[in-house]
């Protein structure tokens, strides 16, 4: 009994980490239509859950090809801030000639939450992370040791 109560308050507590993601996902879709179906790309986020590969609980990947609808990083950024709650924090704004980059972020207790937002000329992805802030630490000074 406690079990099938359980599921469904678990279920609920779970739905608003995704939510962003799919607000910015829909406002994209909106603009750029259908994005591309990535074939197996449920069975990597189930091995992700379960092996937690350099500190990554969690992903999310949409991608838009032949995308060229966008023709300014400004209104690309406006897309993705509609869907963002105030809690994410831009992190990384790139722009140069025909290609933009966003990277938002917020802290989710021991995690970081990343959503990462690249166009070049013909293309569009939209990535997710749930990465523990730690591991991504460690991350970063091993690739800066290794220079």
């Amino acid at each position: 009994m406690i079990r099938r109560l359980l599921l469904p308050l678990v279920l609920l507590a779970a739905l608003p980490a995704f939510a962003d993601y799919a607000a910015v996902q829909r406002a994209l879709q909106s603009e750029l239509g259908r994005p591309m179906y990535i074939p197996l790309l449920g069975f990597a986020r189930f091995a992700t859950w379960i092996v937690h590969p350099k500190g990554v609980h969690d992903f999310q990947l949409t991608t838009w090809e032949k995308a060229s609808v966008i023709e300014d990083g400004a209104s690309l950024e406006s897309l993705l801030q509609r869907g963002l709650s105030r809690d994410f924090h831009p992190l990384v704004r790139a722009r140069s000639r025909g290609e933009w980059t966003y990277i938002y972020a917020r802290a989710a207790g021991d995690r970081i939450e990343l959503i990462v937002l690249t166009h070049d000329h013909t293309d569009t992805v939209l990535v997710r992370a749930d990465v523990d802030a730690d591991k991504l630490s460690e991350t970063i000074n091993e690739r800066r040791l290794s220079r």
